[in-house]
């Protein structure tokens, strides 16, 4: 099997937790503190392989100033979809809701898809990360591929409780999702290739 093809499937199986974690969210009324722990496991194990795995291998390759650059991009990259995304209706995203005694607004309608928006910003350069350690000869870079995985997890189970609680159908979570996984193999692929 050609290896931006095996980089592509590595890829998918790191998206496919996406829809491992809509699934559980879609199946089971999980309480908001389980999901926020959850979330919070994901976090800690990606920003572990950054910090442990990713940066240490970038600043190795390219050195300080391509790293420093690389990492500054991806942070304003996200930071203006963070601020267009609350511009555009989930603006109170991250608030919980839990306190009946706060006047909170209703769930946003966006703010299940803010997630998923997120998951897409950190998901291509995850898989092209997964792409490019098959370079090595050494095979897949196992460490990032679970990372990326366990990271996908929870951001699935978030998003798709935001969107289930915003009304909306089985077909858009998991269409949504499912795209979401099958760009994580394509960049992977690409990765691979370029």
């Amino acid at each position: 099997m050609p290896q931006y093809l095996q980089a592509g499937l590595w890829g998918l199986l790191g998206g496919s937790a996406l829809l491992l974690g809509a699934a559980t969210a879609f199946l089971f009324r999980l309480p908001q503190r389980l999901v926020a722990a959850v979330m919070a496991v994901g976090a800690g194990v990606l920003i572990s392989a950054v910090a442990f795995d990713l940066m240490d291998a970038a600043y190795k390759r390219g050195g300080f100033d391509s790293t420093a650059l690389g990492f500054l991009a991806g942070a304003a990259a996200y930071t203006v979809a963070n601020i267009l995304i609350s511009r555009r209706g989930a603006k109170h995203r991250k608030r919980s809701g839990a306190n009946p005694s706060a006047a909170l607004p209703p769930a946003a309608e966006g703010a299940g898809l803010a997630v998923a928006v997120g998951a897409l910003l950190d998901g291509i350069p995850e898989s092209v990360v997964i792409g490019v350690s098959l370079l090595e000869g050494a095979g897949v870079s196992l460490v990032t591929v679970a990372a990326v995985f366990l990271s996908n997890v929870p951001e699935g189970l978030s998003s798709a409780s935001g969107m289930k609680a915003a009304g909306h159908k089985p077909a858009y979570i998991f269409g949504v999702w499912g795209a979401i996984a099958f760009a994580s193999g394509l960049a992977a692929a690409f990765g691979n290739l370029a």
